[in-house]
């Protein structure tokens, strides 16, 4: 079995598994700086699209799972009364009614709609749009929710998305409004999506402007990561930069690394098998993965042992010989380097969760 080398950097993980692992980084580089919870008050209009709140609202939960100190405090409001109807017949107990939201620059506003929403005015609701508007507070439409964005009159910019169903109607009711059916705009702090499918990417956005890459990223390894969206994405999934060229020969190291997790190979055997030398392995990873091989490895085998600490009944040794660790104190020692708390401070946090 190949052991790390004791002057390797294991402070941290610093290749795209980080984002696999954020949620479980106990270590002080993944700290949350403490702030004051940022409100958001989601509307949901009658017959809501359930998925598309679903989705949102998701996205915001697992930011906050992401630090150790959340970030969003989410509540719901109905519009006629504490209760709203979604689009699956399934009734909400809201938190309030939209009297009842508070606004200001730090809030976010959602406006959640769904196929079936009487586009009518909602007076109340455009009282609400209106002062968050004045108050600069974060504004998102979902689906058919630009409508009211729309005709509370505030200011949009220059476009708004719409679902394709409602172009007919928003060009009779706001011919002077560019509109857009594309999967979602952004115009200052007003967001806007056509539909439910276009939810996770506006979201994810927004998470990305506001909190940064890894974090929008983290989010879209764990609510959407089983989205197809190319051929043979499961492959460049698993690299740091997905949207550029990676080589065969990285491919194949990867590969290989991910077949060897319990005896792995040494990098020079790796090259060996894959055809190229070890200068040009390293080099190769480090312009295309963002770290050398080594390290690449380590960072796969300990996010192995972290899946089977949290969701095996292994004990600490057997994922340690599983991981390819030749002893549970150095794999342990390693372990809470990387995710700043022992492999059976994780599992106990797994199972109280």
């Amino acid at each position: 079995m190949l052991e790390a080398s004791s002057n390797q950097n294991t402070c941290y993980f610093q290749s795209h598994l980080k984002r696999s692992n954020l949620a479980f980084t106990h270590s002080p580089q993944f700290e949350a700086v403490s702030k004051p919870l940022r409100k958001v008050s989601f509307v949901l209009l009658d017959h809501f699209s359930m998925s598309s709140f679903s989705v949102a609202l998701d996205t915001l939960v697992t930011l906050n799972l992401l630090h150790d100190n959340p970030i969003y405090e989410c509540k719901t409001y109905g519009v006629n009364s504490n209760k709203a109807l979604s689009d699956i017949s399934i009734e909400i107990a809201a938190d309030g009614h939209i009297e009842d939201i508070e606004v200001n620059k730090d809030a976010i506003l959602v406006i959640c709609g769904g196929f079936r929403n009487s586009l009518r005015p909602e007076p109340l609701l455009n009282k609400v749009l209106v002062k968050a508007a004045q108050s600069n507070t974060t504004i998102i439409g979902i689906w058919n929710g630009s409508y009211y964005v729309a005709d509370s009159k505030i200011k949009t910019g220059n476009t708004i998305s719409i679902h394709q169903d409602n172009k007919a109607i928003m060009e009779e009711r706001f011919p002077k409004l560019n509109l857009s059916t594309s999967s979602f705009t952004e115009e200052g702090s007003l967001l806007t999506c056509s539909g439910p499918n276009s939810t996770l990417d506006m979201m994810l956005h927004y998470i990305k402007s506001s909190h940064g890459t890894d974090y929008s990223q983290a989010i879209a390894e764990v609510i959407g990561s089983d989205r197809p969206t190319k051929k043979d994405i499961k492959k460049t999934n698993r690299f740091l930069l997905p949207e550029s060229h990676i080589p065969n020969c990285i491919k194949d190291s990867i590969q290989l690394m991910e077949n060897n997790v319990e005896d792995p190979l040494s990098i020079d055997e790796l090259t060996k098998l894959v055809g190229i030398s070890r200068r040009q392995i390293e080099r190769l990873f480090k312009s295309n993965v963002g770290v050398t091989p080594a390290r690449y490895y380590m960072e796969y085998r300990l996010t192995h042992a972290r899946q089977l600490i949290q969701q095996s009944n292994l004990s600490i040794f057997e994922v340690s010989v599983a991981c390819g660790f030749v002893s549970s104190a150095h794999f342990s020692r390693t372990y809470h380097r990387f995710f700043g708390q022992s492999p059976m401070d994780s599992r106990r946090t797994s199972q109280a969760s």
